[in-house]
């Protein structure tokens, strides 16, 4: 069941399910002007209620009470609101039948139960506008606590004033100090770059700490938070945050040990993450892996690795020494468990820091083995990760067990480095803290010049993902999302030395990717690159509407049991045009929506990787967006987004919608890839590079109609979409494109079943299109069609395509046979004639003079098409021949149609009157 249809439980629920889509459909095309011009009256109304509902929470005002505030705050400009004409909003505040009226439309009139609340909310709104009240009955006791109240409501009226920062903090902390009863500062929480998952955790690390200092959230914006509490400017909580931000981390980790143990080519590796949680579930892990290379035993192979690694890579001598000492190869799948045990020992006990070399890691797992001094002499001239436990397996007296204790002891030792620089957290992270917050309870480091950080590094050691600031690393790629692309620097040097190109990172960056790995729900199998949908929360919402999103992300969650991705239905998607119909989600394995797993990893932007297996890049562009737009406009969420192929995202401009990477061909259908949440109004001016995404909405919902009504099968949908979002560069192209397809797709096409399911989403894309382009040329055709109608002008049949467009053609033909010498007068009159002759042998009845005239009248409005919109070229025209005949044949088939309809509705009045 959708979220918004769940009956509400508390007064937040009431809000985000009922009250606020209502705002938005009252109010969500009322512009204002002066100090909110940027915001509609619907944006400004949600605003102030959200921060409504949040301040009169921390103030403790009762519940009935707080059920006014709030329907006082919905409907608090009445000055503005439809009926109002020219009244100020005391004396619409009096008027009790038009302050009924607009509770009513505003779906608040329930939250007020008695006269008494009526008229509590007719106080709060006389008050809210801040000039002095001549009520009468000020005179009388009243409550001391409507000041209060009527204090949260001016501030929550001024939240969203657009003045410059410091002006505005002033005023709104003057009214919280009366609403609060208490002194207050303000405080922002900025976030320096947006790097995901990690990014979330931090903010809610910092969230975590401030709260345990007793400062609250008032509001979330797309780049940090508001908080409010005691003024002390002392404070400096980069280590308490770093501190938490790490446990977060680990927290992460430690539920994913699965993937944090994984076997790779060289053996079973344990990451240094999985250290850090319970060693009893990192070696069932283990244990597991070994199980599968157990069941996955072939003894060809391993024959062929005791041969390289043992007659091959160690001398005659050295070979009969470890036979003479009993070290003999692995012949079955339990030997060959032990040993793959062995390697992950190995491999493990290299971790340990300080460092241990080969031969103090190799002492180690022979005692816990139980080999004999002289068997571990002998397994010195092997190959310390291949070929030693190839030997050494068979031989071990202590079997599994010994793997077992040798692989405890290396995650001991790797645990208690780890936990011995946990304490005070490392300087990596407090400096990722410094780096990553912008606040006053934060300390800064000294600035460093990226640049010059990237010049001084080792050419080697450059980062190709994210700056290079520190030392780095190279990337893993089990470490990265699936399919994710980076970039790979030449490490040519001075001298000629050359190596192989190496991904490299520094550590926050790799672990950011890590953690988008492990956190979200992504498929086994490998794909695709991913898109990602960041959703950021609108400017200035309440901690509240995080909590409405994080429920929504978990409904949808909830849909796939086995926590893989979450599709859609993707013919309800393409078929439906309902802007308040919500997506119909299902389970999937292998592409959709990869939701995060934590509510924590929802914060200020919600980071969502979309898959779509392998489908081509543009058409999983043109799929990504049309989901992008369905979720941010119509799922009740009104949140702005960005689609990137990239993790990392600007946040300064995050505002309204905006898609990276389109491509040159799909530009005329998407834009520039920048879009507002203005209402779609011509009479509205925006800048050249913005488009309300409201307008690619709807032309992305139409082409999807479009591909729907002319192709039945699923996986040619796509196919036909993409052709016809390529025809958008040349929007009158689309009639040809419908044409082939449905000539393609249908063995017997009834052409006037085909235009009643096309004809509305159609021409409401070429509207959107082409606004007030070629007008001229769809008229003269739609006029050529219904001459045509009315006179019987085509060929001997009336279903066959060709021969319903034959005096079309044939005009075509004739501008193609046109000689420099022949003028139009020539050419049109001697094109009536020759059809007037063709339909005088074809037709059984005579034809007559009349049918003369109506070809006279049919062409002279083609001739006036060829003149005005060609000039008079025949290399224009014949450029658009295919898309012209295509376009006739519809506007032919539509003026039948409507004929018939006519002369039936004739016929049926005539027998009604007789």
């Amino acid at each position: 069941m959708s979220l918004l249809n769940r009956a509400p439980k508390t007064l937040e629920d009431q809000y985000f399910q009922e009250i606020r889509p209502k705002l938005y459909e009252l109010h969500g095309k009322h512009r204002q002007r002066g100090v909110r011009e940027s915001r509609t009256l619907a944006e400004h109304l949600d605003s102030a209620c959200q921060f409504s509902l949040t301040v009169s929470r921390l103030a403790g005002v009762p519940e009935p009470q707080r059920a006014v505030l709030l329907a006082a705050t919905a409907v608090h400009d009445l000055n503005k609101l439809d009926g109002a004409n020219g009244r100020n909003v005391k004396a619409l505040a009096r008027n009790q039948t038009f302050l009924k009226e607009q509770l009513e439309q505003a779906a608040v009139a329930t939250l007020m139960q008695t006269d008494t609340d009526l008229e509590l909310a007719r106080k709060l709104i006389e008050r809210h506008s801040g000039h002095n009240v001549s009520d009468g009955a000020r005179f009388l006791p009243e409550d001391p606590q409507i000041e209060r109240w009527a204090s949260i409501l001016r501030a929550a009226d001024l939240f969203d004033l657009e003045l410059t920062a410091e002006k505005l903090a002033q005023k709104i902390r003057t009214e919280l100090i009366h609403a609060l009863g208490r002194p207050c500062e303000l405080y922002r929480v900025r976030i320096t770059e947006d790097r995901g998952y990690i990014t979330a955790l931090l903010l809610s690390a910092c969230e975590e700490v401030l709260h345990q200092h007793h400062y609250n959230v008032l509001s979330v914006f797309p780049d940090g938070i508001l908080v409010e509490g005691i003024a002390n400017s002392d404070f400096d909580l980069t280590a308490e945050i770093a501190v938490a931000w790490q446990t977060k981390i680990d927290q992460v980790f430690g539920g994913n040990i699965e993937q944090l143990v994984r076997a790779t080519k060289d053996g079973i590796k344990v990451s240094h993450q999985a250290v850090q949680h319970d060693h009893d579930e990192v070696l069932n892990v283990v244990l597991a892996l070994l199980e599968k290379k157990k069941a996955g035993f072939k003894l060809e192979k391993v024959q062929g690795d005791v041969e390289k690694w043992g007659n091959q890579k160690v001398e005659t001598a050295a070979l009969q020494t470890a036979l003479e000492a009993g070290l003999t190869a692995v012949t079955s799948a339990d030997d060959f468990g032990i040993s793959e045990g062995m390697k992950a020992a190995y491999l493990s006990y290299r971790e340990v820091m300080p460092e241990l070399n080969p031969k103090q890691v190799w002492d180690r797992i022979a005692a816990h083995a139980g080999l004999s001094e002289p068997q571990r002499l002998a397994l010195e001239p092997f190959d310390a990760l291949y070929g030693r436990s190839l030997f050494a397996a068979k031989p071990s007296p202590n079997g599994i067990q010994g793997v077992i204790a040798a692989l405890q002891e290396s995650l001991e030792l790797r645990n208690g480095e780890t936990q011995s620089g946990h304490a005070d957290v490392s300087e990596e992270v407090i400096a990722a803290v410094q780096r990553s917050l912008s606040c006053a309870f934060v300390r800064n480091a000294t600035d460093s010049s990226e640049l010059a950080a990237y010049i001084d590094a080792n050419p080697r050691q450059r980062c190709s993902l994210g700056a290079t600031i520190s030392e780095t690393s190279t990337l893993s790629s089990d470490k990265m999302p699936i399919g994710t692309k980076v970039q790979m620097f030449s490490n040519r040097l001075p001298g000629g030395m050359t190596s192989d190109p190496v991904r490299q990172a520094e550590p926050l960056a790799a672990m950011a990717y890590h953690l988008m790995t492990v956190g979200a729900f992504f498929p086994a199998a490998k794909k695709e690159p991913p898109f990602y949908l960041h959703l950021g929360l609108p400017k200035g919402s309440s901690p509240d509407f995080r909590s409405f999103l994080r429920d929504w992300f978990q409904d949808r969650i909830a849909v796939n049991a086995d926590g893989g991705p979450v599709s859609v239905d993707d013919l309800q998607l393409y078929r439906c045009v309902d802007p308040k119909r919500s997506l119909v989600y299902k389970a999937n394995k292998v592409v959709g929506f990869a939701f995060p797993k934590r509510t924590e990893f929802i914060q200020t932007v919600v980071t969502t990787p979309i898959m779509f297996g392998d489908l081509p890049a543009s058409q999983a562009l043109l799929k990504a967006a049309r989901l992008a737009l369905e979720v941010s406009l119509t799922e009740g969420l009104r949140t702005p987004f960005v689609l990137s192929p990239s993790l990392e995202i600007d946040l300064s401009t995050f505002t309204g919608g905006r898609i990276e990477g389109i491509p040159s061909s799909l530009q005329p259908l998407l834009g520039t890839g920048k879009y507002t949440f203005e209402p779609d109004d011509e009479n509205v001016d925006l800048s050249s590079d913005e488009i309300p995404a409201e307008r690619i909405l709807l032309r992305l919902q139409c082409l999807g109609k479009l591909a729907t009504s002319v192709v039945k099968n699923l996986s040619k949908i796509e196919d036909c979409l993409y052709d016809l979002a390529r025809a958008c560069a040349e929007p009158f192209s689309l009639y040809f494109v419908l044409l082939r397809w449905i000539l393609r797709e249908q063995d017997d096409p009834n052409f006037a079943f085909n235009w009643n399911r096309i004809q509305e989403p159609l021409m409401t894309l070429l509207e959107s299109l082409m606004p007030n382009d070629n007008s001229a040329l769809t008229r003269y055709l739609r006029d050529a069609a219904q001459v045509a109608t009315q006179a019987n002008l085509w060929g001997s049949s009336t279903t066959n395509r060709t021969s319903l467009i034959e005096p079309f053609t044939e005009f075509v033909a004739a501008v193609r046979s046109q000689k420099t010498y022949m003028d139009l007068d020539f050419l049109f009159g001697a094109l009536v004639q020759k059809y007037h002759t063709r339909l005088k042998r074809i037709r059984d009845f005579e034809v007559k003079g009349t049918k003369f005239e109506q070809l006279e009248n049919y062409y002279s409005i083609l001739r006036k098409l060829y003149e005005e919109v060609y000039q008079g070229r025949p290399d224009k025209l014949l450029s658009d021949q295919k898309n012209l005949e295509a376009a006739y044949l519809f506007f032919l088939t539509k003026a039948r149609q409507e004929f018939w309809e006519k002369r039936n509705q004739e016929e049926e009045s005539k027998e009604t009157a007789a």
